[in-house]
């Protein structure tokens, strides 16, 4: 339940209706008890309001209605700046990142004022009468649609500001960076212990207390194609405990299921009925795009989709490239003092239940790495920034897993850098970087 609640609120984030909806319900409930007021106050000395004491109803009628009409078609202007903004982005950064423009609040919340501040307007609009001798203003209600206008007017200056500081590759670069540490605290809380195994470690051995055989394993097929978004581990483990049963996970966040082919084993196949099957099935939420709440490796991908697409003929922005590097770079000496959780989870009797497909360091520093180095032919500055983000790395106390993960790396980068830079200085600096990185991860920690 909880990691459906949390895709949920991710789609909730990047949506955008849920905060221009909830400002527009909150604008209405504002309207509604403004006019209350001015009901409950009726035919008293309303002095302390000033010259809004004295507008009368036409004066009123043609303020709001000025107002409604500036703000939904200045509603219009924010949602054509913000399609514009869109298209700029996928185009220059990747569609990927569509969902880090979607969920900026900003402009979300000038959106929701503008369009709560037509509402309000529209309803206090309607309380105003003059009709058969009877004539009710709503003086706090209109006072309170200038101050919307008013502040409605502030947040659009805002707005300008903070799509033309966002739209800064350096600003799109820190808030995917921003949402990549976010996740990996989120994922790997805890931190790394003397002596601690870890999932790379794990994957090369066989615990025969906590694996089932998969053949006598009742297979769990995929109820709908589509990218794993989560997945609700502690959900399956009590399941798994309350029926006597181990579960084995086929796939994790990130990955691509097909309908109707397994994405789990439950063994023994004898306790497996259905109905069991659909709720394992349940708890493996799938969508038709992946997200970074269970997936660290996503957000890291969209770094390193910012670097190929500036490494491009196209484009041709390396020093953008540099930039994602250096928060890669980042990221992963957080990563190097976080602990990669278990393969293998138990429950409160010590029982092993669910076995998980896991993020291992060798997995991540492929991803980080891999495609840029491949896109990075001829780029000298770039490879020389990969072989010192290596070398920064690797100076840190990293698991020995970790440690190979980098070495491969630094043979890989050294290994296509062969005949590329015929210039003797450029080969100079690159053999330098090399040795300095080698140097790094040779050095005991």
């Amino acid at each position: 339940m909880r990691t459906h609640l949390l895709r949920l609120w991710l789609g909730l984030r990047t949506s955008y209706w849920f905060i221009p909806g909830l400002l527009a319900v909150v604008a209405a409930a504002l309207a509604a008890t403004l006019i209350a007021v001015d009901v409950a106050v009726q035919g008293r000395e309303l002095a302390g309001l000033g010259r809004f004491a004295m507008v009368g109803p036409d004066g009123a009628r043609t303020l709001l209605s000025t107002i409604a009409s500036a703000a939904i078609t200045v509603a219009a202007l924010v949602f054509s700046i913000t399609m514009v903004v869109l298209n700029m982005a996928s185009a220059q950064f990747g569609p990927r990142l569509l969902p880090n423009f979607m969920r900026q609040k900003a402009t979300q919340l000038v959106m929701g004022v503008f369009v709560g501040t037509f509402l309000y307007c529209l309803l206090t609009l309607a309380a105003v009468t003059s009709e058969s001798g009877r004539t009710f203003v709503p003086q706090f209600a209109v006072a309170g649609g200038l101050l919307l206008g008013v502040l409605a007017f502030m947040l659009l200056i805002y707005l300008f500001h903070h799509v033309s500081v966002f739209v800064q590759a350096a600003r799109i670069i820190d808030d995917v960076a921003s949402d990549l540490e976010q996740a990996l605290q989120a994922n790997f809380p805890e931190r790394l212990e003397d002596g601690q195994r870890t999932p790379d470690d794990e994957a090369t051995e066989d615990d025969g207390d906590s694996r089932g055989d998969e053949e006598q394993g009742h297979a769990i097929a995929a109820l709908r194609s589509g990218y794993v978004e989560a997945v609700d581990t502690s959900g399956l483990v009590a399941l798994a405990s309350k029926h006597g049963i181990l579960i084995e996970l086929g796939c994790r966040p990130g990955h691509f299921v097909y309908l109707g082919r397994p994405l789990a084993h439950a063994g023994p196949a004898a306790k497996v009925n259905e109905a069991l099957a659909a709720e394992i099935a349940g708890a493996i939420v799938t969508g038709p795009e992946r997200t970074s709440a269970q997936d660290p490796e996503f957000a890291v991908h969209q770094l390193v989709e910012v670097a190929v697409r500036a490494l491009s003929p196209g484009i041709n922005d390396p020093y953008t490239a540099l930039n994602c590097i250096d928060r890669l770079a980042a990221a992963l000496c957080l990563l190097a003092g976080r602990d990669l959780p278990s393969r293998y989870l138990r429950d409160a009797k010590g029982r092993v239940r669910l076995v998980t497909d896991p993020y291992t360091y060798g997995g991540v520093v492929d991803a980080a790495f891999n495609q840029i180095r491949q896109a990075a032919h001829g780029h000298l500055a770039v490879l020389l920034r990969l072989l010192e983000a290596v070398a920064e790395i690797a100076r840190g106390d990293l698991p020995e897993p970790f440690r190979e993960a980098l070495r491969t790396q630094a043979e890989a980068i050294r290994d296509s850098a062969d005949g590329q830079f015929p210039a003797r200085a450029d080969r100079a600096a690159f053999d330098e970087r090399v040795r300095a990185a080698f140097a790094a991860l040779d050095e005991e920690h």
